[in-house]
């Protein structure tokens, strides 16, 4: 099983989970319907270097 980061609050997700999204050619998955739908509100934000989740 495969583990990748929730951009928006930087869990680790089992990345073969459905609360995923595709922008810009990648793939990015969510630990939560809430995390997925601030992502897809403003990708941009959650994909800046300086942003640091707050878990």
């Amino acid at each position: 099983m495969a583990y990748v980061k929730d951009p928006v609050c930087g869990m680790e997700v089992d990345a073969s989970s459905d609360l995923k999204f595709e922008y810009d050619g990648a793939t990015y998955y969510f630990c939560s319907r809430g995390c997925k739908l601030e992502f897809e509100d403003d990708p941009e934000k959650y994909l800046d270097p300086e942003y640091e989740p707050n878990m």
